[in-house]
Protein backbone atom coordinates (compact mmCIF):
# COMPACT_ATOMS: atom_id res chain seq x y z
CA UNK A 1 0.00 0.00 0.00
CA UNK A 2 1.13 3.54 -0.68
CA UNK A 3 -0.13 7.08 -0.17
CA UNK A 4 0.87 9.68 -2.76
CA UNK A 5 0.12 13.40 -2.34
CA UNK A 6 0.30 15.38 -5.57
CA UNK A 7 -0.29 19.12 -5.86
CA UNK A 8 -0.98 20.60 -9.29
CA UNK A 9 -0.69 24.22 -10.35
CA UNK A 10 -1.82 25.92 -13.53
CA UNK A 11 -5.40 26.51 -14.65
CA UNK A 12 -6.77 23.82 -12.35
CA UNK A 13 -9.63 25.64 -10.59
CA UNK A 14 -12.92 26.61 -12.18
CA UNK A 15 -12.50 24.14 -15.05
CA UNK A 16 -14.02 20.93 -13.61
CA UNK A 17 -10.62 19.53 -12.65
CA UNK A 18 -11.77 17.93 -9.37
CA UNK A 19 -14.87 16.39 -10.96
CA UNK A 20 -12.80 14.90 -13.76
CA UNK A 21 -10.32 13.46 -11.25
CA UNK A 22 -13.22 11.94 -9.29
CA UNK A 23 -14.67 10.40 -12.46
CA UNK A 24 -11.29 8.90 -13.39
CA UNK A 25 -10.66 7.64 -9.84
CA UNK A 26 -13.92 5.69 -9.83
CA UNK A 27 -12.32 3.28 -12.34
CA UNK A 28 -9.61 2.31 -9.84
CA UNK A 29 -9.49 0.58 -6.46
CA UNK A 30 -8.12 3.55 -4.54
CA UNK A 31 -9.16 5.87 -1.75
CA UNK A 32 -8.29 9.46 -0.95
CA UNK A 33 -9.42 12.87 -2.09
CA UNK A 34 -9.01 15.79 -4.44
CA UNK A 35 -9.54 19.39 -3.29
CA UNK A 36 -8.95 22.99 -4.25
CA UNK A 37 -6.40 24.92 -2.22
CA UNK A 38 -6.73 28.62 -1.37
CA UNK A 39 -3.47 29.16 -3.28
CA UNK A 40 -5.23 28.32 -6.56
CA UNK A 41 -3.70 24.86 -6.78
CA UNK A 42 -5.37 21.43 -6.54
CA UNK A 43 -4.26 18.73 -4.10
CA UNK A 44 -4.84 15.03 -4.72
CA UNK A 45 -4.11 12.27 -2.19
CA UNK A 46 -4.34 8.73 -3.53
CA UNK A 47 -4.11 5.63 -1.35
CA UNK A 48 -3.94 2.05 -2.55
CA UNK A 49 -1.78 -0.54 -4.21
CA UNK A 50 1.16 1.17 -5.90
CA UNK A 51 0.24 -0.13 -9.36
CA UNK A 52 -3.33 1.25 -9.11
CA UNK A 53 -2.11 4.56 -7.69
CA UNK A 54 0.46 5.00 -10.44
CA UNK A 55 -2.03 4.14 -13.18
CA UNK A 56 -4.53 6.65 -11.79
CA UNK A 57 -1.93 9.40 -11.57
CA UNK A 58 -0.82 8.71 -15.15
CA UNK A 59 -4.40 8.82 -16.46
CA UNK A 60 -5.22 12.05 -14.56
CA UNK A 61 -2.09 13.74 -15.83
CA UNK A 62 -2.64 12.57 -19.40
CA UNK A 63 -6.34 13.43 -19.64
CA UNK A 64 -6.01 16.78 -17.85
CA UNK A 65 -2.63 17.82 -19.28
CA UNK A 66 -3.97 21.02 -20.83
CA UNK A 67 -4.82 22.37 -17.35
CA UNK A 68 -1.85 21.64 -15.09
CA UNK A 69 1.60 23.13 -15.64
CA UNK A 70 3.66 21.95 -12.64
CA UNK A 71 3.27 19.39 -9.90
CA UNK A 72 4.79 18.48 -6.56
CA UNK A 73 4.75 14.84 -5.44
CA UNK A 74 5.26 13.50 -1.92
CA UNK A 75 4.92 9.97 -0.61
CA UNK A 76 3.12 10.04 2.73
CA UNK A 77 3.82 7.46 5.44
CA UNK A 78 1.20 5.35 7.14
CA UNK A 79 -1.83 3.30 6.36
CA UNK A 80 -4.80 4.52 4.30
CA UNK A 81 -7.02 7.06 6.06
CA UNK A 82 -9.99 7.10 3.66
CA UNK A 83 -12.58 4.48 2.73
CA UNK A 84 -13.30 5.83 -0.76
CA UNK A 85 -12.19 8.57 -3.14
CA UNK A 86 -14.04 11.89 -2.89
CA UNK A 87 -13.93 15.63 -3.42
CA UNK A 88 -13.18 17.65 -0.29
CA UNK A 89 -13.91 21.31 0.29
CA UNK A 90 -11.11 23.73 1.22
Amino acid sequence: MCRILTTYSGKVQGVGYRWNVLKIAQSYQVSGYVKNLSSGRVEMLIEGERKEVNKLIFEVEDKLKEFWKTKEVEEKPGLPHYENFRILDY
